[in-house]
């Protein structure tokens, strides 16, 4: 039928409505979330950037924590970590950690021993100078009429100033400067970079102090000829902070006179609570300060110079590691400003190298553990015939001696350590030499310890003390010796372990730009990125250093850009096919249409140019259905074309396996050697009290339905749904040759699929918590079949080995496991062709409620070929453990048991081991303990 009047324009006018109608959408904001969204999604397909090798994270985490002691902690802990940093080659360090006002003084460590030796070298200079002065009364050298002048004498030149020295001894070691000594060290590290926070923070902040930093750390090689970072703050300030006003609140002085520069710490978070972005360069008084990290690393690639473009910042004559000559680098920026981040796609703790501060700590130990050994040294003398020490001794003394100069030595270096003036002119340092210098000394120490710990002092011991042995008794030699040779494993064992962890430590360290922040469970200082809902905004800076250091930038384009040329094709496409057949504008108009849409696509996953286009998609789509709708009532042909697609939806069934048998339908059962599988969900009951019952059948229809999924594709048969338990089975009603190994892959497969669940759904936000469930498989004779009555049956299972795979289920919360099965089932799926394919770890022979004869448990781990390493090694030393567990060595058990679990956190059987090992060794065994546990409940 001829189109007329209106109709004939129809099309345009519903382009131009709709082209309005969805630009004035997506300029107020009503797609932004979706383009997040969107964002995330095409940058989780786009090829992650590659890793900076030198970016390592310096935790301060939860082992850290329980090293150090809640935090935050006393600033002379982190001024003794950043010196160990520097012995560790670090080349930067950049604190994530704000320290704006001062802190309490501090007790140093060794206060009452230097007290105490101050005191004891005082009294015994006065009790000489008592005596002398008495002695030379008594006989006659002072008459007495010149007693009062020479006590005059002696109170004024020697006892007053001896009390003085008492006094500014004990002065000096009851309090001590920390910020003072963080400042120093600071210093002796030599690029180290601290904090400003460009809000109000309430922190009064001298004018000199605010003049010092602009004279010293500012920027003043930037050129931004139409101000456009002073635009972007303002902006930024009024998105971020809703207009509040900005501040400058840098680092104590004390510290940032040390420091080599300073960076600014607020970061940009989109509406939905992302951090896509980051802003790079703020305008203080006419001069820039730099991003945390984007400070730093302009020095380390000695950037010449900055030119700020609209929508681009140029990097003048930057001098990238490995490069021959240096290079202008463009930093593509957001219509705001801002540098999009370049995120890793994984979580925090698999991004970048990391080192937790605990290892610092066990460093510190060591090395004061070394020192206490050769001191213990000293005390176990012996000399030879001559009456000269034995050469341990001399060797120990010289060593003691030494590592003393090494600390006087650190404390004159630190003393060197006096800042800058506000012109970045050295007041006192340490030269490239001293420091050369004080570190070959350490190195020499620790070499000297080593060698030490090698020398066969002890056939030297031996042989004295039988040349001794009238003044001994053989029990007082024996008791010497064993205090010799323990000293002598112990010194051995603690300068290995020191050395081998200086070592990795070094490997990791070395030349690195290390990021220092708080990642522990306890901090708030976390945010969402593209990937991970949860992570440390610490690991934020890390991500902006490492899209610098890879030039590996997405380049945002405006989304107005990208929608006016949509509007503009779509358009042309649209006069183009206007007088041709429905069907043809259909194809054309979706074609083309498709092609507006995926051009984005494109650029993001082929060239990393982002358009926001959620927009211009829907635009497209509901211009091309609004033609679509146009031309059905115009055609009565198209009409029922349309009418004819959108009537031929139909359902699809999902057919389940016909029994073969039909007298498997009949009431009754038989006997069956098959293997069944409980499994229950850990504290659901606590679960389902934090949604609605609604929500609570969604979420458990969804994950029992995906669990189920990995019984099913096993081979598997579901008996019944018990709450939020599973209970199945294999090998029944249909046979299977090896139903044991498919019933322990199926549990492997349901955790798998359960951590799938987990990251997905903590991702979005729709589960109050993770799900974990419980997984108990037992193999044996159980009568299966059809049971009920003529009007309701149920296919099913029932006897002792059922109970039995039940109560498994039941013991994992004794020992922290999710999978146990049976003796019998690790027999039979470890046999034939899948020898081999499964790793378990043995654990007790238990008793289960209702049951006299003991079961042997298995701990289901994993397929082998996806196993680490790592956990193969653990399981190897628990199970040296356990033999000497049963051996009833539980001193020696207990400590594997703990070795266990520092390789592989998690594993809380290891611990549950430990802790009744403690247990045993305290309160002892019955002389007829067999290691068997009797379980008390279910």
């Amino acid at each position: 039928m001829e189109k007329n009047g209106i109709l004939k324009k129809a099309d345009y006018i519903v382009f131009a409505a709709l082209g309005l109608l969805f630009f004035v959408f997506t300029a107020t904001g009503v797609f932004t979330k979706l383009d997040f969204r969107l964002y995330d999604f095409l940058l989780g397909c786009v090829k992650e950037p590659a890793r900076a090798e030198n970016i390592v994270h310096i935790n301060i985490d939860d082992d850290s924590i329980a090293e150090f002691g809640e935090w935050p902690w006393s600033r002379n802990i982190i001024a003794d970590n950043i010196i160990r940093l520097k012995e560790l080659g670090a080349e930067r360090v950049v604190f994530d950690v704000e320290y704006l006002s001062p802190s309490a003084l501090g007790v140093p460590s060794d206060s009452l021993q230097n007290i105490g030796e101050a005191f004891a070298v005082q009294e015994a200079e006065l009790q000489g100078l008592i005596e002398e002065f008495a002695g030379s009364i008594e006989k006659g050298y002072i008459l007495p009429k010149e007693v009062p002048a020479f006590k005059e004498e002696l109170m004024a030149g020697y006892v007053y100033p001896s009390i003085d020295n008492c006094k500014n001894t004990v002065f000096e070691n009851v309090s001590t400067d920390n910020d003072e000594y963080f400042g120093k060290a600071l210093q002796f590290f030599g690029n180290a970079w601290l904090t400003v926070n460009t809000r109000d923070v309430k922190i009064k902040t001298s004018p000199e102090d605010i003049a010092y930093v602009d004279s010293r750390f500012l920027l003043k090689n930037v050129s931004d000829p139409k101000n456009y970072i002073t635009a972007n703050n303002v902006f930024t300030s009024n998105e971020q902070y809703n207009g509040d006003e900005s501040g400058f609140s840098p680092a104590l002085h004390t510290l940032l006179k040390r420091a080599k520069g300073v960076g600014f710490t607020n970061v940009i978070i989109d509406s939905d609570g992302s951090r896509r972005r980051v802003e790079l360069l703020f305008n203080h008084n006419g001069n820039y300060l730099g991003q945390l990290v984007f400070a730093p690393l302009m020095d380390y690639l000695n950037v010449e110079s900055f030119v700020r473009e609209r929508n681009r910042l140029i990097l003048h004559n930057a001098f990238y590691p490995g490069a021959s000559a240096p290079e202008d680098v463009v930093i593509p920026l957001d219509e705001h400003g801002r540098m999009l981040i370049n995120w890793l796609h994984c979580p925090f703790g698999e991004s970048f190298r990391h080192e937790s501060m605990s290892f610092f700590k066990q460093l510190d130990v060591l090395e004061d553990d070394i020192e206490t050994n050769l001191k213990n040294f000293l005390v176990l003398e012996l000399r030879d015939s001559e009456g000269y020490p034995l050469p341990y001794y001399s060797a120990a003394r010289e060593l003691v001696e030494m590592y003393q100069n090494i600390c006087e030595e650190r404390k004159n270096l630190l003393d060197l350590c006096k800042g800058y003036d506000s012109d970045g002119v050295l007041l006192g340092g340490i030269s490239e030499e001293q420091y050369e210098s004080y570190f070959t000394m350490r190195s020499e120490y620790f070499d000297y310890v080593a060698e030490f710990s090698a020398t066969d002092f002890i056939s030297d011991v031996e042989e004295r003390l039988d040349e001794l042995q009238s003044y001994f008794s053989e029990e007082q030699r024996e008791e010497f010796l064993s205090l010799f040779t323990e000293e002598m494993k112990k010194i051995a064992a603690n300068i290995s372990t020191y050395q081998t962890y200086m070592s990795d430590m070094k490997e990791n360290c070395a030349g690195a730009i290390c990021i220092i922040g708080n990642v522990a469970s306890s901090t708030t200082d976390n945010g969402a990125t593209p990937f991970v809902r949860i992570y440390p905004n610490v690991g934020t800076h890390a991500n902006v250093l490492n899209t610098i250091l890879q030039k590996d930038f997405i380049t945002p384009v405006a989304w107005y850009y990208g929608y006016a040329v949509a509007i503009l094709f779509t358009g042309v496409i649209l006069l183009l096919v206007h007088r041709t057949g429905n069907k043809c504008q259909n194809i054309l108009n979706g074609v083309f249409g498709g092609i507006v849409i995926f051009v984005p696509v494109i650029l993001m996953a082929g060239f990393k140019i982002y358009i926001p286009f959620v927009g211009l998609a829907l635009f497209v789509l509901v211009n091309y259905l609004g033609g679509v709708v146009i031309r059905f009532f115009n055609s009565s042909k198209e009409k029922e074309f349309i009418r004819r697609t959108f009537s031929q939806f139909v359902a699809k069934e999902v057919v389940d396996e016909i029994i073969k048998d039909p007298e498997k339908a009949n009431l009754g059962g038989r006997n069956e050697h098959i293997t069944a599988l409980f499994s229950d969900i850990k504290s659901f009951s606590s679960f389902s009290e934090l949604v609605t019952p609604e929500q609570l059948v969604n979420i458990l229809n969804e994950y029992l339905g995906a669990l189920s999924d990995n019984i099913l594709e096993h081979s598997g048969t579901i008996d019944k749904y018990i709450g939020d338990s599973i209970v199945s089975l294999f090998g029944a009603p249909i046979r299977i040759e090896n139903h044991a190994y498919a019933a322990c892959a199926a549990a492997i497969r349901m955790k798998q699929t359960e951590g799938e669940f987990n990251r997905n759904h903590m991702l979005t936000g729709d589960v109050p918590r993770e799900l974990y469930t419980r997984i108990g498989i037992n193999t044996g004779d159980m009568i299966v079949g059809n049971m009920g009555t003529s009007l309701k049956k149920n296919y099913t299972m029932m006897g002792d080995n059922v109970n039995l795979a039940s109560r498994l289920e039941g013991v994992n919360k004794v020992y922290g496991t999710w999978i146990l099965c049976s003796e019998q089932t690790w027999k039979e799926a470890d046999y034939g062709e899948h020898k081999g394919e499964i790793v378990v770890r043995k654990l007790d022979r238990v008793r289960v409620v209702g049951k006299t004869v003991p079961v042997q448990l298995y701990n289901v781990i994993g397929f082998r070929s996806e196993v680490s390493s790592n956990q193969l090694e653990e399981i190897e030393l628990f199970h040296e453990a356990l033999d000497l567990y049963l051996n009833r060595k539980f001193s020696e058990a207990g400590k594997m048991f703990v070795q266990a679990n520092a390789m592989l956190p998690e594993d809380q059987a290891a611990l549950v081991f430990a802790d009744r090992c403690k247990s045993y060794m305290q309160k002892g065994v019955p002389e007829d303990w067999d290691g068997i546990m009797n379980l008390t409940s279910k």
